[in-house]
């Protein structure tokens, strides 16, 4: 008796490997999946009880290779091929056993040709046939297979998953209820995406669901719903291990078929070349004659019986433990379920019994009364029974993690990924308020397209295993060099219609319309234009817990920037922030009104409690400044003075405009106490009272609605600002540091001394090169809570000569120490923004940074900077040992980086599109009668 379910999910996929020349090696993939893994999986589903029923995952760009016209013609020659290699083998062979195994490849193969020439080369239909036969459900992925969380743009995110879900429609008529994330990589907000798409579920590692807040009570016997609403299946390991598992899985028994060890290479070259490639390069014929054996090289004879007997141990043994599973852990509300999905193409093409395998599973499980259902099913029966979590970020990739995708191998191809995918936001944005032209569209498209493909996973897995490595870098190369030539045709109108046409043709991948997936409804909004408010001047109430000569971190500097430089244009600014002993109560800072007040318990020892006390006083004294000063708005910056701002907000119904500096969950990777508890409920509070939000980088952006679900079109990206004078200003004081070797490079860093900034990183990658012999010195300047513990690291590797710890240093110190310094480093591991890296890029000098947070979206890795991985000593060792190899090209970054730093980060720009935003705000209130 069955106590619950089994799921089985097979995920069928392949790059897009279509070439207009024939004869190319990776199209071999196709033909060879096709010959042992999808045409077997037909057999299996013609001859499956029909009580079971299972779920496929079809990629799109699978998809469009088995119903490509070009890829079907090409098969078949193929097929043809094998079949007459098979003919001379059979005259060729003189020892009996391997006679009756080219023999049972012969029927093997007529069968094959039959199978595809039946069903007019068609196999998808085929499978469609059955699914509406109720015997599969089949299902898709995105577009090419792009590893999602590091797509870096939602728009990006999207355009994955809509035109993966649109290309199955093409082929099977309907859109699909379920979605094969690819590699099982799941990050938070993903979610949403297929939500709002009808995506009802998808499938994980179990340690999604094992690692979520808060646990599943069932683990992972059960899937729950993800924050908005889609079903995450998690994987069952312990019965999943049974087959993938290299080491004690079934597919590496002895008797089974041997994969490495192919006909080609044990006959002599002029036998065998009229079936190998035309340039005469020795390739798999998938005629493989011998058996695992065991880890030796003499291989016995395949032996079609002893499989077949191995195949009904292992299907009965594979179902005692499914048995056994759902035995011992049966629950109810809902039943237990284990899922269990895998790579199509482990089933025939690795293993090459493993679709008869499946079969008699299925023969099996009718026996023994075990129930397999697919998710589509157990949703539909058990809907109402399943819990809501926050899952974390996984995959089913080594560890869990993404390291398989990102890695020092093939980490170079994200900024260029990320580079086209920022490009293709702002030309939609720019597309969508111009008519645009037939050939304007198509070169659009095409940009699509090819960062499309140059963004399939399928690259950066090959380059990081090195198996056919040459080829990925040259087809990622290739389109990301197309994306350039196209986006550059675009930008300056000069268009070749034979040029875009070839582009096409080349790869006829997804050929429908594809830009308008990176359209954002919210830019065109925020370019809406309101005139009513444009010319007035601004009377703004700003609140901030510190300000000069309050410095605890960047917050300060930026309030005391943005403000006076609201001055400068012309609006008042009125500052309510915390007292500090022997400063004025009231003074005029550069034009801005400062009010620096106590709060009415200034005794508290708990932080947190003293900030409730100074809000207390904060709205008060706003209030009462309110009856001699007209608002226009308010500002406030971040949660210390959230009970204020909402509090005055209400009472004065003013328009509230918050930003977001950082999140106590960004700081901390999550919550784990108390105290963040309540501080991450004060920042949700502020954030959802709000008008408007603005965050200083994309990377700020995502948390926001990643972690909080704050509604995209609320936030808007105002980068933090410099002002150069500040660094430069005594610049021409440098001083000369007469202990420095000529040869010595010197790394300077500042900022607060904790975790999330990574000194700790700075220590560790010290000692490395110490032990490579380099001369390199770091100086890290600053205060926090980690100070003592850095100094003890610093003492205990004996790295007093290579790591000074400078403590806090004025701005005047700073900027000697920029002066100084050969390079800016700054390798945090939480990161929203990151002004002190402006600082260094503005001080002309080569910034590293961590590619994290809103760092990476400040440097062009090689071009205004470098960047390193975060909490990787060996990667800051690598930026060290570039700064020795490429002196002159690290003065030109250096050069590039302050350029960059004197103008997009200019505090002018910063200011009016400050002013805008308030605009904006003030008219959406104005509109619903001035109720806030």
């Amino acid at each position: 008796m069955s106590n619950g379910y089994f799921a089985l999910v097979l995920h069928a996929h392949l790059p897009y490997v279509r070439h207009n020349e024939a004869n190319r090696l990776e199209e071999r993939w196709v033909f060879e999946a096709l010959t042992e893994s999808y045409i077997p999986l037909l057999w299996v589903l013609e001859e499956q009880p029909e009580s079971l029923s299972w779920t496929l995952s079809f990629s799109p760009p699978l998809l469009e290779l088995l119903n490509d016209p070009v890829i079907q013609k090409r098969y078949l020659e193929h097929l043809d091929s094998t079949l007459k290699l098979i003919k001379k083998e059979k005259n060729f062979s003189k020892n009996k056993q391997e006679k009756e195994i080219i023999s049972f490849y012969e029927t093997r193969y007529k069968k094959i040709m039959d199978t595809y020439q039946n069903h007019d080369c068609q196999i998808i239909k085929a499978f469609k046939t059955f699914m509406n036969e109720g015997k599969i459900t089949c299902i898709t992925s995105a577009a090419t297979h792009a590893f999602l969380p590091y797509v870096q743009t939602e728009q990006g995110v999207k355009a994955q998953i809509l035109a993966g879900i649109n290309t199955y429609e093409k082929y099977f008529g309907n859109k699909p209820t379920g979605f094969w994330l690819p590699e099982c990589a799941y990050s938070p907000g993903i979610d949403k995406i297929l939500a709002d798409a009808g995506i009802r579920y998808t499938f994980v590692d179990e340690q999604t669901l094992l690692k979520s807040k808060p646990v599943p009570k069932k683990g992972i016997g059960a899937p729950v719903y993800s924050p908005h609403g889609v079903a995450l299946f998690p994987r069952n390991q312990v019965i999943s291990e049974t087959i993938w598992n290299s080491s004690v899985g079934y597919p590496g028994d002895f008797d089974y078929r041997e994969f490495y060890r192919d006909v080609a290479y044990e006959r002599d070259f002029d036998y065998i070349k009229g079936f190998i490639h035309p340039d005469g390069i020795k390739v798999d014929t998938s005629l493989k004659y011998w058996r695992i054996t065991g880890e030796t090289e003499n291989k016995d004879w395949y032996n079609r019986t002893y499989a077949e007997e191995k195949i009904k141990q292992h299907s009965r043994d594979f179902t005692i433990r499914i048995e056994d599973y759902l035995h011992n852990n049966k629950q109810s509300f809902p039943p237990q379920l284990i899922t269990a999905p895998f790579d199509a193409e482990l089933f025939g093409h690795w293993w090459f019994e493993g679709p008869e395998f499946l079969l008699q599973s299925m023969e099996v499980s009718i026996e023994q009364n075990i129930s397999w259902i697919t998710p589509q099913e157990f949703l539909h029966r058990h809907y109402q029974d399943l819990e809501t979590v926050r899952p974390c970020f996984s995959t089913w990739g080594r560890n869990g993690t993404g390291e398989v995708w990102l890695n020092h191998a093939n980490a170079w191809m994200y900024r260029h990924l990320h580079y086209c995918e920022e490009k293709l936001v702002e030309l939609a944005a720019k597309l969508s308020k111009e008519k645009v032209n037939i050939v304007t569209e198509r070169y659009a498209n095409q940009m699509v397209r090819e960062w499309m493909l140059a963004a399939s996973s399928d690259w950066a897995f090959i380059i990081e295993g090195n198996s056919a490595s040459q080829y990925a870098k040259d087809r990622f190369q290739e389109h990301i060099e197309r994306f350039h030539t196209l986006y550059e045709a675009i930008q300056n109108g000069s268009y070749n219609i034979n040029e875009i046409s070839e582009y096409e043709n080349d790869y006829p991948f997804i050929m429908v319309n594809l830009w308008h997936y990176f359209k954002n409804q919210h830019d065109l909004y925020v370019n809406m234009q309101y005139t009513n408010q444009n010319n007035k001047s601004k009377k703004i109430l700003m609140l901030s817990w510190e300000f000069p000569p309050m410095v605890v971190g960047g917050l300060s500097r930026h309030v005391f920037d943005l403000s006076r430089k609201l001055t400068d244009q012309g609006h008042e600014v009125y500052v309510l922030t915390s007292a500090v002993e022997g400063y004025p109560d009231y003074e005029i800072n550069n034009g801005v009104h400062v009010y620096r007040l106590k709060g009415k318990q200034p005794s508290f020892e708990s932080f947190f409690h003293w900030t409730g006390s100074l809000n207390l006083a904060m709205a008060d004294y706003a209030v009462e400044l309110s009856k001699k000063i007209k608002f226009d708005c308010i500002h406030a910056h971040d949660w210390l003075v959230s009970v204020a701002a909402l509090a005055v907000k209400k009472e004065l119904e003013l328009p509230l405009i918050t930003t977001i500096h950082a999140t106590e969950h960004g700081r901390n990777n999550g919550i784990t106490s108390p105290l963040q508890y309540e501080i991450n409920q004060k920042e949700w509070e502020l954030m959802n009272g709000s008008d408007s939000l603005i965050v200083c980088s994309t990377y700020m952006k995502k948390e926001l609605t990643d972690v909080f679900q704050i509604p995209e079109d609320k936030i808007s990206i105002l980068p933090n600002g410099i002002d150069p004078q500040q660094i430069i200003a005594e610049l021409n004081e440098e001083r000369n540091d007469e202990n420095r070797s000529e040869n010595e490079l010197l790394l300077f860093s500042v900022g607060r001394l904790v975790k999330e900034k990574g000194f700790q990183t700075i220590v560790e990658a010290a000692d490395i090169l110490r032990n490579k012999g380099l001369q390199v010195r770091f100086v890290i300047a600053g205060k926090g809570p980690l100070f003592d513990e850095l100094n003890e690291m610093v003492r205990k590797k004996q790295l007093e000569r290579y790591v000074h710890l400078a403590g806090f240093v004025s701005d005047e110190e700073r900027n000697v120490w920029f002066a100084k310094a050969d390079a800016a480093l700054f390798p945090s591991h939480y990161e929203p923004f990151g002004i002190v890296a402006l600082e260094g890029m503005a001080a002309g000098k080569l910034t590293i940074v961590s590619d994290t947070g809103g760092l990476k979206e400040i440097i062009e890795h090689e071009k205004t900077g470098l960047k390193v991985f975060p909490n990787d000593p060996h990667s800051i060792v690598w930026a060290v040992e570039y700064m020795f190899a490429n002196r002159e090209h690290c003065k030109e970054m250096a050069r590039k980086g302050e350029e960059t730093a004197r103008t997009i980060f200019s505090w002018d720009s910063i200011a009016e599109r400050t002013v805008d935003l308030y605009n904006k705000i003030q008219n959406n209130t104005a509109k619903v009668g001035g109720m806030v």
